[in-house]
């Protein structure tokens, strides 16, 4: 580990965290050593979305993960520089996508023989025609991103105005954006063009050059069990907090348990609307602001039936978006086998809201995981979210302040954590949301050892 200092010009506070997910996580690492930290949380274990589970799989223990599965070193920083603190080795992992309709639509992004997997898509007008609206959204997107075009439209507006096809919509940027997201198509037609394009840009989904995603050898509890080795406070697992109140001289919490304790400060590390419920003394503002992003609920099957999968094995990704009906329902089935390099002769997959149910004989175990809603509103709220950071010794973190993802959930902790003095031993990375307009100050960091030059 890198050597850590600790100002001593910083008062010592006594710091309430609600939530230990990685925003958690994150901001009791980076202040482990500047404040006396309580973290609660209300399951039995740390790590929020990332839960890896063991398995038995006829005879074989395979440790699997059910929520956060991976990460690239472009687009995920913090984390990696995290993980470098910590150890954590990772391993290449496998981020191709396919599509699939009851086997009567197949295709997959791995190259030529995925995208024409289903030897008919090569005859079909309509298909070609999704290919054509695919290269112009990539070429057109970009300029109308870049010109303002897009500010305060949400998606499914921008696609009629760019007057594309119903199977490129349908069967192509729809699907991949709900899959990214856990979202439905309909959410998705609501979500902010301008950061959905930004996103695509970032991410390198509009060209051929894509990062090398990796995800943690041995699963992602590897960090969670790293990060909790560092942390010296008071870590309070299956005692959720219930109520907060804020006075002139502090903030109480009271748990499930019914017991109240004093704090100088609180970080909700936790869901919006979540720290909507907790919030006993919640003014308008504070309510206009958390509401403006919701959650929704997701159910993950983890099994072992592959008909939940595409019907052609050409057409199999790591990410597999079907449905059975053009205006059915539809689930992401992930193939762990080929994310988290597990043998593949041990067929394995997570399949998040499955429009049918996997053979109960082939199921291993589900898991609820709530995922944020993001609405042009919500991005407003985003943009000038630090009217409200801070204010009544009250902080917010969450994945929710950025895109959703792992990186945003850390990166929203260390913003937190450096503004009440916390220390990281890397440069911090801030995000295209919000980055640069989140404090009324500067947001300053640099490694540890520079800070004390």
């Amino acid at each position: 580990m890198s050597p850590i200092i600790t100002p001593d010009f910083i008062p010592r506070k006594k710091i309430a965290i609600i939530g230990a997910g990685i925003s958690g996580l994150g901001v009791a690492w980076a202040l482990r050593n500047v404040h006396d930290i309580t973290l609660f949380e209300k399951r039995s274990r740390l790590g929020g979305h990332a839960n890896t589970v063991d398995i038995d799989y006829d005879g074989t223990q395979i440790a699997v993960d059910t929520g956060f599965i991976v990460y690239n070193p472009l687009n995920y920083p913090n984390m990696v520089s995290l993980f470098d603190e910590l150890g954590v080795e990772s391993i290449e992992s496998d981020m191709s996508f396919s599509f699939a309709l009851d086997g009567d639509i197949e295709w997959s992004s791995n190259g030529l023989g995925g995208l024409f997997a289903q030897k008919l898509n090569a005859l079909r007008p309509s298909y070609i025609a999704m290919l054509r609206d695919v290269l112009r959204f990539n070429k057109t997107a970009p300029n109308d991103l870049q010109s303002g075009r897009l500010s305060g439209l949400a998606l499914g507006e921008y696609l009629e105005q760019l007057d594309v096809g119903d199977r490129f919509t349908r069967n192509y940027l729809l699907p991949m954006g709900a899959a990214i997201w856990s979202a439905s198509e309909d959410e998705m037609r609501t979500y902010p063009a301008d950061a959905f394009i930004r996103f695509f840009q970032n991410h390198r989904l509009m060209n051929m050059s894509r990062p090398q995603w990796r995800t943690v050898k041995g699963g992602s509890r590897k960090y969670v069990q790293r990060m909790a080795a560092d942390l010296d406070g008071t870590i309070q697992l299956s005692e959720p907090a219930r109520a907060i109140w804020r006075h002139d001289h502090g903030v109480t919490i009271q748990t499930s348990t019914g017991s109240s304790e004093e704090f100088d400060e609180v970080i909700l590390a936790c869901h919006s609307d979540q720290s909507r419920k907790l919030l006993m003394d919640m003014d308008y503002t504070e309510d206009e602001f958390l509401s403006a992003i919701p959650y929704s609920a997701n159910r993950a099957v983890l099994h072992r039936d592959p008909s939940l999968c595409p019907k052609r094995p050409g057409a199999r990704a790591a990410w597999n978006y079907c449905r059975d009906q053009a205006d059915g329902p539809a689930c992401v089935t992930y193939d762990m086998n080929r994310l988290q390099g597990i043998d593949r002769d041990k067929p394995l997959f997570v399949s998040l809201n499955p429009h049918r149910e996997p053979d109960p004989s082939l199921t291993f175990g589900e898991f609820q995981y709530d995922h944020p809603q993001f609405s042009t509103a919500g991005l407003a709220a985003q943009r000038i979210f630090n009217r409200i950071q801070g204010i009544r010794r009250t902080w917010f973190a969450g994945a929710w302040l950025g895109y959703g993802f792992h990186e945003d959930g850390l990166r929203s902790g260390l913003r937190v954590a450096l503004r009440l003095g916390g220390q990281i031993p890397w440069v911090f990375t801030d995000g295209d949301i919000d980055g640069g307009r989140w404090g009324e100050r500067p947001l300053v960091s640099a490694p540890a050892m520079e800070a004390a030059e």
